[in-house]
């Protein structure tokens, strides 16, 4: 049997095809995940009126496999909010810090993220 130059040109170009749409989609493949929705939401809160000087407060949680999540805002709020990406324990500190002071006293902070919103009320770092 004789294989026309035609048929033979035509299955060349479609595995060409082929091959070039395989790395396309592997290139797609490569590509990371983007974070999901929080499974839940930490709320932390304290008396703005007790700040005194300008600050902020910061909390910084590492869960079990010691992946970290940390948030801050400025102490005047009274309160800052963390998406927490799964339910479990978390180990880590809150704390108070500004620009070009001396470091402040953290205060070490265990908790059980349960429930879809976790509300958590701490004396004012100062």
């Amino acid at each position: 049997m004789r294989w026309s130059p035609v048929v033979v040109c035509s299955r060349l170009l479609l595995a060409r095809s082929c091959a070039v749409v395989a790395v396309c989609l592997a290139a797609c493949l490569d590509e990371p995940l983007a974070p999901g929705p929080s499974a839940a939401r930490l709320i932390v809160g304290w008396d703005p009126l007790a700040c005194g000087d300008p600050h902020r407060v910061a909390l910084e949680l590492d869960d079990d496999s010691g992946a970290r999540q940390s948030v801050s805002a400025p102490c005047n709020l009274g309160g800052l909010g963390l998406g927490i990406s799964h339910y479990g324990i978390y180990r880590g500190r809150i704390y108070a810090w500004a620009l070009d002071a001396p470091a402040r006293t953290s205060t070490p902070v265990e908790l059980t993220i349960d429930q879809p919103i976790v509300e958590w009320f701490v004396a004012t770092p100062r």
